[in-house]
């Protein structure tokens, strides 16, 4: 008895496709690499520089309202070892810690040493997340981590000696809102990499009309004999011509897709036996395709919080200067909320710089980041105007010379009149 099977063939949908391969590029197996290639894209990579540019910051830690002197003295020794870090400096520490943004989380290695009697700060190691083997949690807790070498790529090699496992408590999890099913956190580009698919798709599909040219297929005439002869006794001689024609298609016209072979055979009338029209002749497909690709780059840039590259752009973009402020202001409340996450962590290395001070007090200082935005001087005095017109606060020289020092005026003292001009 003979079974007879059939052949069942699913058609590839580029919806599908892309739904399909978010499940698997987005797994805890790929999603590092992912990420690392997603930064090739023009707009992520310059939508990641613009909000790193933004957050990366100094800081220092500031007393606790309820600081000792003994814990101000530590916090100042602290301060100044921010100023001093090695290998890396504060700067480089901050870029070391956003890359959280792109992976959802940033682990670094807390490295102290003693200094004028005080246990400080002496830098920040960095451990990649693609060399961690397993992340270990209790209760929410960081517990251990469990290291694979780190790989040498020929350029540059790893001889420091590789730990296997770290302890938690030695370690700095930054992570970007983190929760009991992710608690490495939520990578920014996570939110844009459907966007990041479907723009590939567009411009693979937007290359190959280019490349092949689909508005001008060239049309190869043959007589039916020569190509029976060409798909059948290949050592013919008709079959060496087609074969050297074809060759010389290619070469003309970038590739075997380029062009179309149909007999030159004609009725009696002298109607062409077969008639192949030309494909993709609509040349307004490039103009949806670049729509497309638009969307994709506003969506990709809204995801990223970085709409204010866009202001002003013709054709596309997120409106004009006028919706600067506003957006600025959303992007101010976005770069905070990140700081704000960003010092609930270190608050960890102050309470272990603490601990290894002899310092077991609950009065745990936090820290304060530069300005990231610099305040407006019209909208700052006009609002302190309003105020003293309606006679909440009163005039006086503390005032005088609090308006002084946000305007970088001189202070009142120097306002004096020299002896020489009143003589």
């Amino acid at each position: 008895m003979v079974k007879f099977t059939t052949q069942e063939t699913t058609p590839i949908h580029v919806e599908n496709t892309i739904l399909r391969e978010t499940k698997k590029d987005l797994s805890i197996d790929n999603a590092f690499r992912t990420f690392h290639d997603m930064g090739f894209d023009p707009v992520i990579s310059g939508s990641m520089l613009f909000i790193k540019s933004v957050l990366a910051k100094k800081f220092k830690i500031k007393y606790h309202p309820k600081s000792t002197t003994r814990e101000k003295a530590v916090i100042d020794a602290l301060n100044t070892s921010l100023d001093n870090l090695s290998p890396y400096d504060i700067k480089r520490f901050m870029y070391h810690v956003l890359s959280c943004l792109e992976y959802g989380s940033s682990l670094q290695e807390m490295v102290f040493e003693r200094v004028d009697g005080y246990q400080v700060f002496k830098g920040f190691s960095p451990i990649h997340l693609s060399t961690v083997n397993r992340f270990q949690f209790n209760r929410g807790e960081l517990e251990k981590v469990i290291l694979d070498p780190a790989e040498n790529d020929g350029l540059i090699e790893r001889v420091e000696e590789q730990q296997k496992e770290i302890d938690g408590s030695k370690l700095l999890l930054f992570s970007v809102q983190p929760s009991q099913d992710s608690p490495l956190g939520q990578s920014l580009l996570k939110g844009c990499y459907t966007a990041w698919k479907e723009k590939n798709v567009y411009r693979e599909y937007s290359l190959i009309g280019t490349a092949k040219n689909l508005s001008g297929v060239l049309s190869v005439s043959l007589p039916s004999e020569y190509i029976t002869k060409y798909l059948t006794e290949p050592a013919s001689d008709e079959a060496v011509y087609v074969d050297s024609l074809l060759q010389q298609a290619e070469m003309m016209h970038a590739g075997k897709s380029s062009y179309v072979v149909v007999p030159s055979d004609v009725y009696e009338g002298g109607q062409q036996q077969f008639q192949v029209d030309t494909i993709g002749g609509d040349t307004s497909n490039d103009y949806r395709v670049n729509d497309s690709i638009e969307r994709c780059n506003r969506e990709i840039m809204l995801s990223l919080q970085s709409m204010l590259l866009s202001l002003g752009q013709e054709g596309g973009g997120s409106g004009s200067f006028a919706l600067s402020e506003s957006k600025t202001y959303l992007l101010t409340l976005f770069a905070k909320s990140i700081q704000d996450s960003i010092a609930g962590v270190f608050k960890k290395a102050i309470r272990t710089a603490f601990e290894l001070n002899g310092i077991t007090s609950r009065n745990i200082p936090d820290i304060e980041f530069e300005e990231i935005e610099d305040v407006d001087w019209d909208t700052f005095t006009s609002g302190w105007q309003r105020l003293l017109t309606a006679g909440g606060v009163n005039p006086g020289e503390k005032l005088e010379d609090f308006f002084r020092e946000k305007g970088g005026a001189p202070t009142s003292a120097n306002d004096q009149p020299r002896l020489e001009d009143i003589r």
